[in-house]
């Protein structure tokens, strides 16, 4: 048990300088692509859960980006006002729900196509097909455990 909780130890370590890199790789995709003239990757970022979780409340977005809630509703007035991201429609009057337009849907597969091919430019190198994906599937895994606990 010990050693299992050095190596989940190791892990978190290991990740959270990995998460760090890649945030500070995204930004200089974002920077080298251009998409920074268009949106931050904090916009990027608050489409992109949006587009995995469907209809996200403010609070439930401030949560998942780890900031607060006037952040996350400056965020989403910004990107409404860009025809990004809509107000959708609830029986509850008081629960707001937002979710990504039309538009949002084509800037959001635009900006993943662009980074994806930057992404892979520097990955692929180093990496298998059957390495990324192996990685995909335990990312996923994770995230399925985590949403389990959550409930």
């Amino acid at each position: 048990m010990e050693n299992m909780d050095q190596t989940i130890e190791e892990a978190i370590n290991r990740f959270q300088i990995v998460m760090l890199r890649l945030n500070k790789e995204i930004v200089g995709i974002v920077k080298e692509t251009g998409l920074d003239n268009l949106l931050s990757r904090e916009q990027i970022e608050a489409m992109r859960i949006i587009q995995i979780e469907g209809k996200v409340t403010i609070n439930e977005l401030a949560a998942l980006q780890n900031i607060f809630k006037t952040a996350a509703s400056k965020r989403i007035s910004k990107l409404e006002e860009m025809g990004y991201v809509t107000r959708a429609h609830t029986e509850n009057k008081r629960i707001k729900l937002i979710q990504l337009s039309d538009e949002g849907e084509q800037f959001l597969q635009k900006a993943t196509a662009v980074m994806t091919e930057a992404v892979k430019e520097r990955l692929v190198q180093h990496f298998t097909q059957a390495e990324i994906e192996q990685f995909v599937d335990q990312l996923t895994h994770i995230d399925d455990v985590f949403k389990k606990n959550k409930k």
